[in-house]
């Protein structure tokens, strides 16, 4: 078989294989995940959970912000005496939507986790409706939750400085809209204690954490910090790892700092840990599934949501909720034939004994002649 042939059949082959694929890629169907009703439950006690926000700012006088263009009412102030550092609005906007929840109960649907298991958080006051969906997700998929949330936010986050996130999420724990509270508060920021901030402010806002009841940790040494942190979690013995925003004991200081978003591969290891390390890196090493939510504009296109979306969603009906299904079969198919057709070119193109007419391996292995075998010698 002349060289020319080969590559036609091979050329033809890969374009079979290109065209069937292409064809098989259209017929795709959507269908429901496997986690789907979980999702919906979690959207609507999210949804739920947004709408008493509004109560609780409009009770307290907090105006919303003209900026919050779908009225969610989870958009905070531009700057102010608690924020902490800069943030993106349009992140903050697209995380102001039920269908976060359904994508974090999707999160640790992936991960492996049930019912009964156990999941650690760590919440700054930058994402509040971030926060409110890792909760939502947990009630709704009935894992236990132990957060510790923080005070201080970004700009255009949980910082009006009458309703911090711990106070919000406190008010919807007492109202029964949520199933657990802080167990334990920073005032997040520098040092993770507030450090930075408008001292009344600060001194104003741990008065009325006190009051409600809510433990206040202000734990200067960064690696105490952790400790403390750590125990809190084991004690609760948890299965998963979660943090929310960019608080720095769940990210680590300096060059330390995690690279990765959402459900992270557990790629480190235990000797890449130092005392620098933040708490996703400390869990990542040991073997733990571990969910990270701060690149927000990364974390939608992986789920295929919107990133800052005019438009209020529809409970199940995003791309979150489903998954698309392939005809495997047309696709094994064409693989199957065209390995088949490689084979058999790989056979026709085997080296010949120009004596016998034999292939080298049937000469090796005694077999007969192509001209005894009524076949047609190779031609060269």
């Amino acid at each position: 078989m002349s060289k020319k042939r080969v590559y036609s059949l091979l050329f033809a082959a890969a374009l079979l294989l290109w065209s069937i694929v292409g064809v098989a890629s259209t017929m795709g169907t959507r269908a429901k995940t496997t986690c789907y009703e979980a999702q919906l439950d979690a959207y609507r006690r999210m949804e739920t959970a947004m709408q008493a926000v509004k109560h609780y700012k409009q009770a307290y006088g907090i105006e919303f912000s003209p900026l919050d263009l779908r009225k969610t009412g989870m958009i905070g102030e531009e700057y102010n005496g608690i924020t902490t550092t800069l943030g993106a609005l349009e992140a903050k906007r697209t995380t102001a939507d039920p269908n976060m929840a359904a994508m974090v109960v999707r999160m640790f649907t992936e991960a492996g986790l049930a019912a009964g298991d156990n999941v650690g958080a760590g919440f700054s006051g930058s994402f509040p409706a971030l926060n409110l969906a890792v909760i939502a997700a947990c009630d709704a998929m009935k894992l236990n939750l132990t957060y510790i949330s923080s005070v201080g936010a970004s700009t255009y986050g949980a910082n009006n400085p009458q309703l911090t996130f711990p106070e919000m999420a406190h008010l919807l724990y007492m109202d029964g809209l949520i199933s657990t509270d802080s167990r334990l508060v920073t005032m997040g920021g520098d040092y993770d204690t507030g450090h930075g901030m408008d001292e009344t402010l600060a001194a104003e806002i741990e008065q009325r954490l006190q009051t409600a009841g809510l433990e206040l940790m202000k734990q200067t040494d960064y690696n105490a910090n952790l400790t403390a942190r750590r125990q809190l979690y084991e004690a609760a013995g948890i299965d998963c790892f979660v943090a929310v925003g960019g608080n720095t004991t769940s990210l680590g200081q300096g060059e330390t700092t995690v690279v990765g978003q959402g459900l992270l591969e557990s790629t480190l290891s235990v000797g890449r840990i130092d005392e620098k390390s933040g708490l996703v890196q400390w869990y990542q090493a040991q073997g733990l599934p571990v969910i990270n939510l701060l690149n927000i504009k990364q974390i939608v296109a992986d789920y295929a949501l919107p990133f800052d979306p005019l438009v209020t969603s529809v409970a199940g009906e995003s791309a979150v909720f489903y998954t698309t299904a392939y005809p495997r079969g047309l696709i094994t198919a064409a693989l199957a034939s065209v390995l088949a057709l490689l084979v058999w070119l790989w056979w026709m193109r085997r080296p010949v004994d120009p004596e016998t007419q034999l292939s080298i391996g049937a000469k090796e292995n005694g077999g007969k002649p192509y001209a005894e075998r009524g076949t047609r010698p190779w031609k060269k």
